[in-house]
């Protein structure tokens, strides 16, 4: 390295990126005459140190073994590539291992935003080069630009011209948008509605998507003409996304697998990941099979059954006759977001809210409150209650102030901390509003189940003290003014039949398990036909509630 360091001394900013692309293939290794100084002045071995910055960026570096056998599966199932991009490169071990792997490039082409990645990456490639010197090295691309700014289309252009073979091969940024924002990052799309959301979806949560996602979909949607493959690490509820949006999009994309890592041991995260591969150019496939990552072993396969997307094709056929559209209609549990103020203990006879304060408020607007952690309970014993300012979306609480004037004071004394509440949705509404609220929150009997835990548990509630039990809003309840109808109902969900259904459509890695789109799915009605039960259906009437989750 010293004898090349006092050789481009000599060299001006061309000659010295000519110089060192005869040696490695690294395509204008100085983009300044600046650099070329800073690097003879300062040169340390600087891709051996560096580390990730998962905050600034969300990135988690990929072991160069895990690079390494996700480049060997890749030219075993598409073929050596003509060409490769990795569209956020970071310290380079998907370009590191093509380099090793792949004989027959001519082009690569790595994206990476933080300049200190892509400056170690070079000087990785160049160190490699002069300590074990190769006769033919493809051209070697490596830009620091953002993904989001960055132009493929030349690249795209000139590959479907020459009829290159493509490898789509990296690991994007395991982030949200909105988690980007919080720590004000430049790596971020520009905000549109990508996906079409509407109304309260596009604020209250489906809006907010994995970075990897984004950056997966661009590209699919701009190699459609172009033979090769997709080799990428992402997390299962991203690949999930993407085969979901597959049915609408009608990617070119087949032979989609799914193939598990441990990413506890690879990146020392606690998150389900997977490698996720698609063949280029064909007719679109809208199933995945799910793998092992390191013993190739068969798992099952998920998608698209017709019109049902569902977890495991293999068992949802025997009851996909239940799978249809419910007439019970769900219902999510109190959203409020201000849980040390509404949310209180019984200590005796008195109670105390979550900052310490014993409360005297008048006893009709508290309710038992059951918690998503309670529900798979079977000895849960109420210690919580909810004070429940509002009967409706949007009414007014100002009438408290009459009728129970000791609570209002106390939703008065507190009013700061309703106005800390940063979601949207209580914008220009009531200071005291809650939402997921209506008629079906005071029904006395309900169906209840959580959304958080790795099954569907469904258990009965009844009044206690007279008083129906108020869900938090990672619940999903059905309520009910009959005993007769719950239990039927109650019995219908925890039959083989429903609950066989259940497990052929849940995916146990997804951070909300049970949904409300999946319990619309449904078909009670169904369940009751062939078992010839016939209800009374006049508690089933839809209500109208602000909807907040899926």
């Amino acid at each position: 390295m010293r004898n090349l360091i006092n050789k481009i001394g000599k060299l001006n900013v061309s000659e010295a990126n000519n110089a060192i692309k005869e040696i490695c293939g690294v395509v204008n290794f100085f983009s300044s005459i600046e650099e070329m100084d800073d690097f003879i002045l300062s040169y340390t071995d600087m891709s051996r140190c560096v580390c990730e910055d998962r905050i600034s960026y969300g990135d988690w570096q990929t072991p160069e073994t895990l690079a390494y056998d996700i480049c060997k599966k890749h030219i075993r199932t598409y073929g050596s590539p003509d060409i490769v991009i990795e569209p956020t490169c970071g310290l380079g071990a998907f370009v590191l291992s093509s380099l090793k792997l792949f004989p027959d490039l001519k082009e690569i082409h790595a994206v990476e935003i933080n300049h200190i990645y892509t400056q170690a990456l070079k000087i990785h490639i160049l160190t490699d080069a002069l300590a074990q010197p190769k006769r033919n090295y493809p051209d070697i691309y490596i830009y620091t630009a953002n993904f989001f700014e960055f132009n493929f289309s030349d690249i795209f252009d000139k590959t479907a011209k020459n009829n290159w073979n493509l490898a789509l091969i990296g690991n994007p940024p395991w982030v949200t948008n909105s988690r980007q924002g919080m720590y004000d990052s430049s790596n971020t799309p520009i905000k549109n509605n990508r996906f079409g959301l509407r109304g309260i979806d596009a604020i209250t949560g489906k809006s907010n998507f994995d970075i990897s996602e984004y950056i997966t979909l661009s590209l699919l949607e701009s190699v459609s003409n172009i033979e090769g493959g997709i080799s990428f690490l992402l997390k299962n509820s991203v690949i999930r996304n993407i085969i979901i949006k597959q049915k609408s999009n009608s990617l070119n994309i087949g032979n989609l697998k799914q193939e598990s890592i441990d990413a506890a041991k690879e990146f020392n995260v606690s998150v389900d990941a997977s490698c996720f591969s698609a063949k280029l150019r064909c007719v679109p496939c809208f199933t995945c099979e799910s793998k092992d990552f390191y013993t190739d072993c068969y798992s099952l396969s998920y998608g698209w059954y017709g019109n049902s997307f569902v977890s495991n094709l293999e068992s949802y056929e025997a009851y996909s006759r239940f799978d249809g559209a419910s007439t019970f209609i769900w219902r999510s549990g109190i959203k409020h977001d201000c849980s040390d103020i509404l949310e209180v203990e019984k200590l005796g006879e008195q109670y105390i809210n979550g900052i310490g304060e014993l409360i005297s408020i008048e006893r009709d607007l508290l309710y038992p409150l059951m918690k998503s952690s309670d529900v798979n309970k079977e000895d849960w014993a109420v210690n919580k209650f909810i004070i429940v300012p509002q009967r409706r979306v949007g009414e007014d609480t100002s009438s408290l102030k009459l009728s129970y004037p000791l609570t209002y004071q106390y939703l008065e004394s507190h009013e700061e901390s309703f106005k800390k509440r940063k979601s949207c949705i209580y914008k220009n509404k009531d200071r005291f509003s809650v939402f997921g609220i209506g008629d079906y929150t005071f029904k006395p009997y309900k169906i209840v189940v959580s959304s958080l835990y790795k099954s569907a548990h469904f258990r009965l509630l009844k009044p206690i003290n007279n008083k129906p039990v108020i869900l938090d809003d990672t619940c999903y309840q059905l309520g009910f003014d009959e005993i007769d109808e719950a239990e039927a109902v109650l019995n219908a969900l925890q039959s083989i039949e429903i609950q066989s259904l259940l497990k052929s459509l849940i995916f146990y890695d997804a951070k909300r398990v049970v949904t409300k789109s999946l319990l619309m799915r449904l078909d009670i009605e169904q369940y009751f036909r062939e078992k010839g039960i016939k209800l009374n259906t006049k508690t089933r009437s839809a209500h109208t509630q602000f909807s907040l989750f899926d």
